[in-house]
């Protein structure tokens, strides 16, 4: 079913509340509380838990500032932590009379703290590590031959070491990790995984607002209670969502250090008014793909037709992803298709000059099973097709495009028109099921964007999106305000064949006993269509 969104779902109801204190713990570990706990539970048992593996976001970017955390923890121990080890830092440096010690060394009877990716990176270091852990040596005849070793004594007498592993990383670094050696995740007695977002439930608010508050800085102005609701809303609408809170939190922690630079001279206080100029600001600086995209609109380089009606060619939208949520920015793609008589087979085009990746690849595979699926009570299809992103010379993954595809090419098998003033965003189902896409904030922010450019004041503007996509909805002020006006709609749907009878004009039509589709249905155009080619043949 086909639903009007309301300008009311697409903000977030969360306000910041008052701050809390975060109790010593880094920014980074703040929405960890359960798993430092744990951690700490496991630091405490060294009989029962030796070497702990930990994964989450940023903790590896933050190794330095973990282990001052850690030297607090465990206070008669050492605590030694190597942000970038390599062979000779972590071994030490064997000469003919003397030994300078290594972070191994320095590690004995106490913690080492080590990232994942750089022995994911080379194996050979990797598997020293492994050696010492085992043996509890360092053996300097079993170092790898390379060129930061060349100059060691390598018959130096091994050194004894003895000490508690703490590696820490990215999922995907231990996924990397367990190809190189199968039994590197069972190595660790005390695993903890760290969650990459959490539901922003009221618990949370105070801890959130707590922790924009430690951004401050002396001499900056502070941050008002309106900077720190409008702090949460852009934090989630970077997270494409209206209650999941992202914890990669350097970018907000980045962006805050800004605003508060930018704000530094005759302000008593942030408030939401510098928060929400911020992004703006730092974009003029930094956001050069998006500018070009900006002026090749305004330039007419890059085609977006807004006005009339177009026969196989249709609004879709994509997203380009960048160094940060700050850089990245939508784009509106004119997808279009085209039919010819042949025997039933579907070009995508992109695929054919190697643009489209894998998971684009697997959309245009499900469309075109939908459009077999649907006609295939027929005798033979008999019309092959082309579908093309226009413009377009970069590659193109993902599948958030297949619906709008799948609706050019609707278009062209029929010869109906599609409206130019709509843009349709929503990966496929093989029974034709509207399924949420990634970034659906950004996608229609792109779409408003280019309205505001080249459309007209006069002119109704129409988005459509999953249904499923809803609970991401967090739009800022300004589209909110043209809902209400009624100039930008936005509606979701489940269905492709929901979409048809606004789009076309007409229902899709749902196939009879008889094996046909009704008159005046979408389908049964399309039918005839295939049916006059089959007729021609025999003839």
């Amino acid at each position: 079913m086909l639903r009007k969104v309301l300008p009311g779902q697409t903000e977030i109801r969360f306000k910041a509340a008052k701050p809390a204190k975060l109790n010593g713990l880094p920014d980074f570990l703040v929405f960890h509380k359960e798993e430092v706990r744990t951690f700490r539970q496991a630091l405490g048992n060294p009989g029962l838990f030796r070497h702990i593996l930990i994964t989450g976001p940023e903790i590896e970017a933050n190794l330095l500032q973990f282990g001052q955390y850690l030297e607090e923890i465990v206070k008669d121990q050492p605590v030694v932590a190597e942000p970038n080890p390599t062979l000779l830092s972590l071994a030490g440096f064997p000469f003919e009379n003397k030994y300078r010690p290594g972070k191994i060394s320095e590690a004995n009877g106490g913690l080492l703290l080590l990232p994942i990716k750089p022995f994911v990176e080379d194996p050979d270091l990797y598997y020293f590590l492994k050696g010492v852990l085992l043996t509890g040596k360092i053996d300097f005849l079993s170092l790898p031959e390379g060129s930061d070793s060349t100059n060691i004594n390598r018959f130096h007498p091994s050194i004894d070491s003895r000490f508690r592993l703490i590696l820490v990383g990215e999922e995907t670094e231990v996924d990397s990790i367990s190809q190189i050696d199968a039994d590197f995740y069972g190595s660790f007695d005390f695993k903890i995984h760290m969650p990459y977002e959490i539901s922003l439930e009221k618990s949370w608010l105070p801890v959130f607002s707590g922790l924009l508050k430690s951004w401050e800085k002396p001499g900056y102005p502070p941050l008002d209670q309106a900077a720190l609701d409008s702090l949460l809303e852009l934090a989630l609408r970077w997270n494409d969502s209206q209650t999941r809170l992202s914890l990669h939190l350097s970018e907000l922690r980045s962006f805050v250090r800004e605003v508060l630079a930018f704000n530094n001279k005759g302000k008593k206080s942030v408030g939401r008014a510098e928060i929400e100029a911020g992004p703006s600001l730092i974009q003029k600086r930094t956001a050069i793909h998006k500018r070009k995209y900006i002026e090749n609109i305004k330039e007419g380089l890059i085609s977006v037709p807004l006005k009339g009606k177009k026969t196989g060619r249709i609004n879709g939208l994509s997203v380009i992803l960048l160094q940060s949520s700050l850089l990245d920015f939508g784009q509106v793609n004119q997808v279009s298709a085209r039919v010819s008589l042949g025997s039933g087979n579907l070009i995508n085009i992109e695929r054919e000059v190697n643009l489209s990746g894998s998971l684009h690849d697997k959309g245009v595979f499900i469309l075109q099973s939908y459009i077999k699926g649907m006609f295939s009570h027929t005798q033979s299809f008999g019309l092959d097709a082309s579908i093309l992103f226009e413009q377009n010379s970069s590659p193109i993954d993902g599948d958030s495009a297949s619906c709008a595809e799948l609706l050019a090419l609707l278009s062209a098998l029929s010869g109906l028109e599609i409206p130019c003033n709509i843009a349709v965003t929503g990966a496929l189902s093989q029974y034709g099921d509207i399924l949420p896409v990634g970034s659906v904030n950004t996608k229609i922010q792109a779409w408003f964007d280019v309205i505001r450019l080249t459309g007209s004041t006069r002119e109704k503007y129409k988005i459509y999106i999953p249904k499923d996509n809803m609970r991401d909805l967090n739009l800022p002020r300004e589209i909110r305000e043209s809902m209400k006006k009624g100039n930008f709609q936005i509606f979701s749907c489940s269905h492709v064949e929901d979409l048809i009878p606004d789009i076309f004009g007409i229902p899709a039509g749902r196939i009879s006993k008889s094996g046909k589709y009704p008159n005046g249905s979408l389908f049964r155009i399309i039918e005839e269509r295939i049916d006059r080619k089959r007729d021609g043949e025999e003839a």
